[in-house]
């Protein structure tokens, strides 16, 4: 779906319990961990199961692939920002 001029985003609807949220930061051998230690600070019902980790093609970079129970903007925006402020995320999608 592509989204066209004038044409509002969807609107989420919390909570949403399939959240899937894609970080990318260069790789370290605690990276990931480090990842869902601070995600697990604002969703602690993190499943494991649901997380994917995934190096880049030429190994410097690592992307974390996890689904979250979405509870409110406002913890979206948190952990966008928790991961953002540390200097080891390049993007979080």
């Amino acid at each position: 779906m592509t989204k066209q001029v004038g044409q509002a985003m969807p609107k989420i609807v919390f909570p949403c319990d399939s959240y899937t949220i894609k970080v990318v930061g260069r790789k370290t051998h605690d990276y990931s961990d480090w990842v869902l230690a601070c995600v697990k600070q604002h969703a602690p019902d993190l499943p494991t199961d649901k997380v994917q980790i995934i190096d880049s093609r030429n190994g410097k970079f690592q992307s974390v692939r996890l689904v979250i129970c979405a509870q409110s903007e406002r913890q979206l925006l948190a952990i966008h920002r928790d991961l953002m402020a540390s200097g080891r995320v390049q993007m979080v999608i």
